[in-house]
């Protein structure tokens, strides 16, 4: 094996690569057709959840088995886990967020931090469109969805007569319903299974599964406060979901290799000459 090829086949760190026979696309078209069903699929469930919500009092129904009625509030405002979970809820986006701008900005000077750039770019994007600019930013203000607290049947405490509004349905009252921000925080802990997409079914089983149930863990709570329904955690999910996946789309993570680790140029320099200069010292050594 020559120095170069030695090199570059250092320069990759040992991550598994796709299956084979999984027949790699060569753009963008064909990355989103390879990953139809990964769109459409989630899309169907989520659009069937919507229509139940119109046809049937689906939110009602769960907004009112934690309400008592009158003075006594909601159920969980009594509960000690609720504030705990509240508390805890941004952490995901805290961690990922700071986490990966730290790499990116102390990648500069340590090669270590440096290869992982790739992938704090990835999560720095999922959290920025996910839950800061479509949920927090875009969504939830344009909506205007009344929060269950706020709706008369649940003792309102507007001054006007407030009644349900469905997912996706414009609102004129002054509500941050829909969908739930603390949710979606807990939800970005499905943005790692994107990098194990397609190379990896059990990892990206385990992070999907880790974001969906800390995600509706806190989704739990919020509703027994009456300050979500339960589409609002539902559509929280889907955001994040497909935040995740169109990240995973638009950085070229479909391409092989493009989320792993690199080690530094500089390494890769080091490495070279090290290799050079062992070789240059060989016929010295058989010269002695």
């Amino acid at each position: 094996m020559s120095t170069n090829e030695s090199s570059q086949r250092k320069a990759v760190l040992p991550l598994r690569s796709a299956p084979s026979g999984d027949e790699q696309p060569q753009t963008l078209r064909q990355a989103v057709w390879r990953e139809r069903w990964a769109i459409l699929l989630p899309l169907a469930l989520l659009t069937a959840f919507t229509v139940l919500c119109y046809l049937l009092p689906l939110d009602q129904a769960c907004s009112r088995y934690f309400y008592f009625g009158g003075h006594d509030g909601w159920a969980g405002e009594y509960w000690f886990l609720e504030d705990l979970c509240y508390s805890i809820s941004p952490l995901p986006g805290i961690v990922m967020g700071i986490g990966a701008i730290t790499v990116l900005v102390l990648g500069r000077w340590f090669p270590e931090l440096a290869a992982r750039k790739p992938l704090a770019r990835f999560l720095l994007l999922v959290v920025l469109a996910g839950p800061l600019l479509l949920v927090n930013t875009l969504v939830k203000p344009v909506m205007s969805r009344p929060r269950p607290h706020q709706l008369t049947e649940f003792g309102g405490d507007l001054p006007q007569d407030v009644a349900y509004v469905a997912p996706w349905q414009l609102s004129a009252v002054d509500g941050k319903s829909f969908p739930s921000g603390h949710a979606s925080m807990g939800f970005l802990w499905m943005a790692p299974a994107f990098f194990f997409w397609r190379k990896n079914s059990l990892a990206v089983g385990l992070w999907l599964s880790l974001g969906v149930a800390f995600g509706a863990g806190i989704g739990f709570f919020r509703v027994a406060v009456g300050a979500h329904f339960l589409s609002d955690i539902v559509w929280s999910c889907g955001i994040v979901y497909f935040s995740g996946l169109a990240m995973y789309l638009l950085v070229g993570g479909w391409r092989e290799g493009a989320f792993q680790a690199r080690r530094s140029d500089q390494g890769d320099e080091i490495t070279a000459a090290s290799e050079a200069a062992a070789q240059s010292l060989q016929p010295e050594a058989k010269a002695a």
